[in-house]
C-alpha cells in the first residue's frame, strides 16, 4: 500500500490503524468485500486524522455458476480510498481461483481462507506478505502486489481530478 501511495504522491507519511477487531472477517461476495474495504477506509481516516484513509479487504466472489458444483470463485482484493472531504473511490486487484471445496468449507465454518492455506498450497508456512496467492502462483504474485494493484487503481481519480470531479 505504501509503495502505491508513494508512486502517486511523493513525500507521503503513513500512520497505521489496527482495525482487525472491528470489521467482518472473510467476506463472501463483492458487496461484502467492498463494504469491508469502505468501513476500514472510513475508520482509518477518522482515527488517523489524515488526508486519506485506505481500507483493503480480500474477499471471495462468485464469478460464474457454470458447473453443477456451485460455480467458479475468485479471491480478489478491493481497496477503498476516502479523502478528508469524504470523496470515495474503489479499486480491485487481479483475482485468483479458489476451489469450490474450500469456498464451501469457509462458508460452513465461517473461517478465513488462511485457515486452509496449508491444505490448499502444501506450504508449511505462509508469510503475511506472500499470502496464499504466492504459493498457488509458484512465486509469481504476492499478497503485497495484489494490495498495490487495488490501492493504485483506487487512486486513479486523484490523478485525474477533473475527469472524476475532484476539483
Amino acid at each position: 500500500m505504501r509503495r502505491a501511495f508513494r508512486r502517486f504522491f511523493r513525500g507521503t507519511e503513513f500512520k497505521e490503524v489496527d482495525l482487525t477487531t472491528r470489521v467482518k472477517t472473510q467476506p463472501m461476495g463483492l458487496d461484502q468485500t467492498a463494504k469491508g474495504a469502505r468501513q476500514r477506509a472510513e475508520l482509518a481516516i477518522k482515527e488517523g486524522e489524515a488526508d486519506f484513509g485506505v481500507g483493503v479487504e480480500a474477499g471471495i466472489i462468485r464469478l460464474a455458476q457454470e458447473d453443477a458444483e456451485g460455480g467458479f470463485f475468485l479471491n480478489v482484493q478491493i481497496a477503498a480510498v476516502v479523502d478528508s472531504s469524504g470523496r470515495l473511490s474503489f479499486g480491485s486487484s487481479s483475482g485468483f481461483p479458489i476451489p469450490t471445496k474450500f469456498v464451501s468449507l469457509i462458508g460452513f465454518e465461517q473461517a478465513e481462507l488462511d485457515k486452509y492455506a496449508h491444505e490448499l498450497t502444501g506450504a508449511k508456512k505462509i508469510r503475511e506478505e506472500d499470502g496464499v496467492v504466492y504459493h498457488l502462483s509458484k512465486g509469481r504474485l504476492s499478497r503485497v502486489e495484489m494490495t498495490e494493484q487495488c490501492v493504485s487503481m483506487a487512486l486513479v481519480p486523484w490523478l485525474n481530478r477533473k475527469t472524476f470531479g475532484l476539483v
